[in-house]
C-alpha cells in the first residue's frame, strides 16, 4: 500500500495535470525520480527532496505531507496557482528532450522566446562516454541557439550537445550544455575538456571534476557512479564549466 505521500503527490500531478518528468526537472533531480518513486510505494522521500518537491508544485511543504485527503483537494482549489503552458522547446537546457508540455507560473516575467537573441553558437558535441573516439569537437560552428536570460553581454559562451550515456542520469544523449570559458571550474562542477588528439583534431568529453595532480586531471562520470577518468594534462587545451540552470536563469 502506498504512503500518504505518493498518494498526495498523485493527486497534486493529477490535479495541476503535469507530468512527473516535467516536475522532476524543476525540481532539481533526475527526470526519472518522481516514477521511480512510484515504483516504490512503501518507499519515503528526503526532507531536502520534500522541499525541492513542493518548490516546483508551487505548494507548502505541509500539502505534501497533509493526511486528510479532503483538506489536500480543497487547498489545490482554493489556492491553484494560474499555470499557462510551455510548450517545449530544445533549445532550453531546462527542458532539452522532455517529450512533455511544461508550465511556470503566470506571473513570473520570462522573456518570450523570439526575445532571447539566437546567438550561441554550437561548437559540436561533447561525449557523455569515454574520451576516445566517441565524439569531436570542431571550431566551426554547426548551429546557433538561443541566449537564455542570465548570459545577456556575457563574452565566448558556446554550447554543445551531450553524445552517449556515462552523464546519465544528470546529463542524457541530445542534451543542450552551455559552457562558460571564463568562469574558473572547481571541484564538484560539471566541465568539459578540451583535449588533444593529434595536431589537427581536438576531441571534448564531460565529467565532474574531482581531482588535478602534476600529470592527470580526474574526472567522474555517472553511469557507472563514480567511474574515474584519468586525462593527461599535456594533452588538455581547456578546461571549462559547464553552467548550471540557476545560472541560466538568474535564478
Amino acid at each position: 500500500m502506498e504512503t500518504t505521500f505518493h498518494r498526495n503527490l498523485r493527486i497534486i500531478l493529477d490535479f495541476y495535470q503535469a507530468k512527473p518528468e516535467t516536475v522532476s526537472r524543476y525540481a532539481g533531480l533526475d527526470r526519472g525520480y518522481i516514477q521511480k518513486f512510484f515504483d516504490r510505494p512503501t518507499s519515503s522521500p528526503r526532507t531536502e527532496t520534500v522541499a525541492k518537491l513542493a518548490k516546483a508544485l508551487f505548494v507548502p511543504q505541509s500539502v505534501l505531507l497533509e493526511e486528510d485527503e479532503d483538506k489536500l483537494v480543497e487547498h489545490l482549489r482554493s489556492s491553484k496557482p494560474d499555470l499557462v503552458p510551455v510548450a517545449d522547446d530544445p533549445s532550453a537546457p531546462i527542458v532539452a528532450n522532455v517529450s512533455t508540455r511544461d508550465f511556470r507560473p503566470a506571473n513570473v516575467n520570462l522573456p518570450a522566446r523570439q526575445d532571447m537573441p539566437n546567438d550561441i553558437p554550437v561548437r559540436g558535441t561533447a561525449a557523455g562516454s569515454h574520451l576516445r573516439g566517441a565524439f569531436q569537437f570542431t571550431s566551426d560552428v554547426i548551429d546557433y541557439v538561443r541566449r537564455p536570460p542570465a548570459l545577456a553581454g556575457a563574452r565566448d559562451i558556446y554550447a554543445l550537445f551531450v553524445e552517449g550515456t556515462s552523464m546519465e542520469p544528470q546529463y542524457f544523449p541530445g542534451d543542450l550544455i552551455y559552457i562558460h570559458p571564463h568562469k574558473p571550474p572547481r571541484y564538484g562542477d560539471a566541465i568539459v575538456i578540451q583535449a588533444a588528439v593529434s595536431e589537427a583534431e581536438m576531441e571534448a568529453t564531460i565529467g565532474i571534476y574531482t581531482k588535478k595532480t602534476e600529470k592527470f586531471v580526474t574526472i567522474i562520470k555517472r553511469n557507472p557512479a563514480n567511474s574515474e577518468v584519468q586525462i593527461n594534462r599535456d594533452t588538455i587545451i581547456s578546461m571549462h564549466r559547464v553552467l548550471t540552470t540557476n545560472e541560466l536563469f538568474g535564478v
